[in-house]
């Protein structure tokens, strides 16, 4: 035999290697981030409770009473009581659901020197974890844009004033860019919401204006600065700025979106079916912050056709599924005029 069958083979590195890190990078959650932070101020611990524990109920329900002011009498009182009552209704709580999943065949992992089982199981989860993560993040923007007030008490918003409306968006003309979150406050205020506390998340470009005001002090030729305070900015790429604009974003009083999941209870109770190989079990999502229900099936089959190893015809195949159900919790207003404000900074 020739030394040259001797010679030194493929050279290959370990893992990992971080070679891959802009491949696997992921995206800004900030719809996650802001609805996790306002959930208990918008829906009471109790009632978070109730939703979470709510498989298998008909409906669930959440208690709420309508505002029902009107005008006090002018003069003294008199012996004529007023019949009026107060009104109340029950908010139907709605879930977004959604599943994926992943298999492992550790007899590929068996068969490499590179990659180990634990290795394709986590980069595969995290794989997982990112889609529902994905999908989680879009039906929260649409939650937040459905809320969206369509009317305003301000005199800055109006056809002939300083912010007309285009689909329901403040259009924020170049000029006006500048000292628009000073009037946002003005515009909160009109509508009797808080000047503080209040939360802004928008789209990727909309962080490279806050950078630039935000750092515009009373130093500088012009003080943008001063006009920060009370808000907290967050960003996500979900956000689709809209066609004639160049940054689109919403303000909201801090506590205006929230999210509350439940799983089933076969993964509550780690149930497992011993016939069918399945396991069910709660896992907790570091990406999202909610629990997911997990399910894993253990079962024999021919993986030969994936190895390329003719002897792997009785292999053990782990199959995954993860799903969650989340509800998705906005305020409930009667009113057109509710605190979540939708605008678009135009070129």
């Amino acid at each position: 035999m020739s030394i040259v069958n001797l010679k030194k083979q493929n050279a290959r590195g370990v893992y990992p290697s971080l070679l891959d890190r802009q491949e696997l990078r992921q995206q800004e959650y900030g719809f996650i981030d802001m609805a996790l932070r306002g959930t208990d101020g918008i829906l009471s611990g109790v009632n978070q409770g109730v939703i979470s524990q709510s498989w298998g109920a008909p409906a669930t329900q959440i208690p709420v009473f309508s505002k029902n002011v009107t005008a006090a009498t002018v003069g003294t009182m008199t012996c004529t009581f007023p019949s009026k009552d107060a009104d109340a209704a029950l908010v139907n709580v709605t879930f977004v659901q959604a599943h994926t999943g992943f298999r492992i065949i550790p007899r590929l992992t068996d068969q490499s020197d590179i990659v180990t089982e634990a290795q394709d199981f986590m980069r595969q989860f995290s794989d997982a974890e990112e889609g529902l993560a994905n999908f989680l993040e879009a039906q929260i923007l649409a939650a937040v844009d459905a809320a969206k007030a369509t009317t305003y008490n301000s005199a800055f918003v109006g056809a002939a004033a300083k912010y007309p409306l285009l689909a329901d968006a403040l259009q924020v003309a170049a000029a006006d860019v500048d000292f628009f979150l000073n009037d946002g406050k003005s515009i909160m205020q009109a509508d009797d919401f808080s000047r503080n506390n209040l939360e802004v998340i928008g789209d990727a470009q909309l962080a490279s204006f806050v950078s630039q005001y935000v750092n515009q002090g009373s130093g500088n030729g012009t003080n943008t600065a001063f006009q920060f305070n009370g808000y907290t900015f967050t960003y996500s790429n979900t956000v689709a700025t809209s066609a004639a604009a160049v940054s689109t974003g919403y303000i909201m009083p801090a506590g205006s979106v929230g999210i509350v999941a439940k799983v089933s209870p076969d993964a509550a109770a780690n149930r497992e079916s011993m016939s069918d190989g399945i396991r069910w079990s709660v896992e907790q999502s570091d990406l999202m912050g909610i629990p997911m229900s997990l399910m894993v099936k253990d079962e024999c089959a021919d993986v030969s056709a994936i190895t390329g190893n003719a002897d792997d015809t009785n292999a053990l195949v782990k199959s995954f599924q993860m799903g969650m159900s989340v509800a998705i919790l906005t305020p409930y207003n009667t009113g057109t005029n509710g605190g979540i404000k939708k605008f678009d900074y135009l070129p």
